[in-house]
Order: C-alpha cells, then sequence, then structure tokens
C-alpha cells in the first residue's frame, strides 16, 4: 500500500500497526507516538495511516521547507505535532546547513506550536545551542543527543544547559544508538544527569520496529536491512534503573509527552 520511494539509502524490513498494537499491549502503554523513517522522506502517508488505525497516537513528520500552510493544518488535524530533521542517518553536515533546516522547520511549527526534533550527532549540539534558544518553537534531541555513555564533554553541558532554558527537550531513547552495549551502567548517570537538568523535559521512546541504517547502507536496495535485534521489554526495564525516582519516571512517561504531543485533552 505504500511503496518505498526509488531514492533512498536502504530497505527496512516491515512493520506493521498489527506488530507495533502486540508491542504496546505487552508493555501496556495506550498512547504512541510515530517518527518519520528517513527512508519515506517526505511521503508520511504510511505513518499517517497508522496513526488514524491506532486512534490515541501522534506523529512527528518530515515535509519539504515549502509546504503550503493548508497543508501543515490538515497535517496537525491528522495528529502532527513535530516536524523531524533527520541528519545523523545521512551522514551528517555543515552546522550552517543544519541551522537552516531547523530554521525552516521551525517557522512551519509556529502556527500549531509544533516541535522541531533533531537526529544530530552530538558535535553540533553546542554550536546549534543559540539558535535553538532562539526559535519560537521547542526543540527534541532524538536518542540522548548521541552522547556516548562516560563522557563529560562540552556537548552533556550544552545539552543541560538547553534543557535548563525549558525550551529544549530530550528523548531518552534508542541506548543501543550510543554505545555498543545498551546496558552500558554508565548510561545510568548521563540519564540523571539530563533529568538533574530539567526533569520536566524528559520523553522516553521505545525506538520500536529499531530500524537499522547502517546494516543496509552501500547494499543492494533489493536486500532487506534487518532491524537491530533488540527486546523491548528489557528497553523499557532499563527506566526503572536509570530513573529510580517513581514520580519522575510518571513525569517521563506520562506527563511530558502529554504536554509535549498534545495528549493532554485525550482520553488516556
Amino acid at each position: 500500500r505504500f511503496p518505498l520511494p526509488a531514492k533512498r539509502r536502504y530497505t527496512p524490513s516491515d512493520a506493521v500497526v498489527g506488530d507495533l498494537a502486540v508491542m504496546l499491549k505487552k508493555l501496556d502503554m495506550t498512547r504512541v507516538v510515530i517518527v518519520q523513517p528517513s527512508f519515506y522522506g517526505t511521503d508520511n502517508a504510511c505513518m499517517l495511516d497508522g496513526i488514524a488505525q491506532l486512534g490515541n497516537a501522534r506523529g512527528v513528520a518530515v515535509i519539504a521547507p515549502d509546504t503550503p500552510e493548508k497543508e501543515v493544518d490538515i497535517l496537525h488535524d491528522q495528529g502532527i505535532r513535530g516536524l523531524r530533521i533527520n541528519i545523523a542517518t545521512t551522514g551528517g553536515e555543515p552546522v550552517d546547513s543544519i541551522k537552516s533546516k531547523i530554521t525552516a522547520a521551525a517557522k512551519l511549527c509556529e502556527k500549531h506550536r509544533w516541535h522541531v526534533q533533531m537526529f544530530v550527532d552530538a558535535e553540533t549540539i553546542a554550536p546549534l545551542a543559540s539558535l535553538l534558544r532562539s526559535l519560537p518553537v521547542d526543540s527534541v534531541f532524538d536518542h540522548f543527543g548521541l552522547i556516548a555513555p562516560g563522557t563529560t564533554n562540552g556537548a552533556l553541558r550544552a545539552l543541560q544547559g538547553l534543557l535548563e532554558s525549558g525550551k529544549t527537550w530530550v528523548k531518552i531513547s534508542g541506548a543501543y544508538r550510543i554505545g555498543n552495549d545498551p546496558n552500558d551502567k554508565r548510561i545510568d548517570p548521563l540519564t540523571r544527569a539530563l533529568c538533574q537538568a530539567n526533569p520536566q523535559r524528559i520523553v522516553w521512546g521505545s525506538d520500536w520496529p529499531h530500524p537499522n541504517s547502517d546494516a543496509g547502507r552501500g547494499r543492494p536496495l533489493t536486500e532487506i536491512s534487518a532491524p537491530f535485534a533488540i527486546d523491548d521489554g528489557l528497553v523499557f526495564n532499563q527506566l526503572g534503573r536509570w530513573i529510580p525516582d517513581a514520580a519522575i519516571r510518571k513525569k517521563i512517561l506520562v506527563d511530558n509527552p502529554a504536554r509535549l504531543y498534545g495528549f493532554e485533552n485525550s482520553a488516556s
């Protein structure tokens, strides 16, 4: 129903709504946010169909900078609450280019108070900090800002400062994307350092279905790139170790995403 575009970096395995629903039920979750993957580019049809099927769902889209306001309004009605800038999957870009993309996305986000979600390498956090503070909308960093566990460098300090500003959020998700071992105990203090900066601006994500672009990069598009082999229950249970305080975990899992994704007026 949703053919993959000819120009893509890899071919993922299928991830259907029914499988997502099973995963959510196993984790006892009633709400979900679907993020547009890189291989579909600006064609959000598959993601929007998933939102419609699931019901109590929201989405983060990828659209062209010249998208008309009327189309943005339609996307909002369909459950979109943010726009994604994916730099890390494509291998990186100059900071000025990233800034231009963020600025253009923020302009599109402003009417409906969406956020700009960024998947960028850790070394770009500090150079982007001044721009992010000046944006008219909030920003969200994917996957711990890709800060490697065990580091206390300028990237972490810059991200903590952005969290303290109250305009930036961090998604603590995809621990396997910041180190070889997702159970690395050094992720614990990293998570706590981010939460201590501002527990009101942290959200959790499963990163299901765990697509692995690296496995498919440089290979023929006829080959399906298998996803990372991730135990979703284990991923979820890591949060209890990272954040022992149950009240803060509730913020991360319930209260914070309700505000960020506009679930506050929904039934659950």
